[in-house]
């Protein structure tokens, strides 16, 4: 589930060359945005399965994230940071299945903080299974509860305004960062 058009192309590329059966997720509003563009790779290029890449380095709290959400986490961070004397590390999985637990586990333990940031419905969707993980896991590490943001429990309209309702917005990311850094 690529964030952006450089990944996209590596994992592409890594599903097409792989034995294995895929399934390639692509998010239809990246193809929209400006800040998505890349020059284009080599024909050597691969993004290997199951590597999140650091978009950005933090010390006070871990955002985990994928897809379209991780520009909007980049946003929302900026803008806390702004105002709060804290940094925010985000992660961006790139890979759904297999992922990448030794950059979260990693990025957790320094941090002590996380947050779960996904467009899947906010009820049992795939963030779910990570808070788990690291509630279970990771517990001792932890200096706050680990906070979820995602998608209203409904469907997804296909009105852009009624949409926006229903996704995460970057507002909603900033207040969950804003309440995971202050307990």
């Amino acid at each position: 589930m690529p964030s952006n058009a450089l990944d996209a192309n590596g994992l592409l590329r890594t599903a097409i060359r792989c034995d294995d059966p895929v399934l390639f997720l692509e998010h239809k509003k990246l193809y929209r945005e400006t800040y998505n563009r890349a020059a284009g790779p080599d024909s050597e290029h691969m993004v290997p399965f199951g590597r999140a890449r650091q978009v950005k380095e933090g010390a006070d709290l871990t955002i985990i994230t994928y897809g379209a959400l991780v520009h909007k986490a980049q946003l929302a961070a900026r803008h806390v940071e702004r105002k709060h004397a804290a940094t925010i590390e985000i992660l961006d999985l790139r890979s759904l299945s297999p992922y990448d637990w030794e950059a979260i586990a990693g990025s957790v333990s320094k941090t002590s903080r996380a947050i779960v940031a996904h467009e899947d419905c906010l009820s049992f969707g795939y963030g779910s299974e990570i808070a788990a993980r690291i509630g279970n896991e990771l517990f001792g590490h932890l200096d706050a509860p680990v906070a979820r943001v995602g998608a209203k429990d409904t469907w997804v309209a296909y009105n852009p305004q009624v949409e926006n309702r229903i996704l995460p917005q970057t507002a909603d990311l900033e207040r969950e960062i804003e309440k995971t850094l202050a307990y």
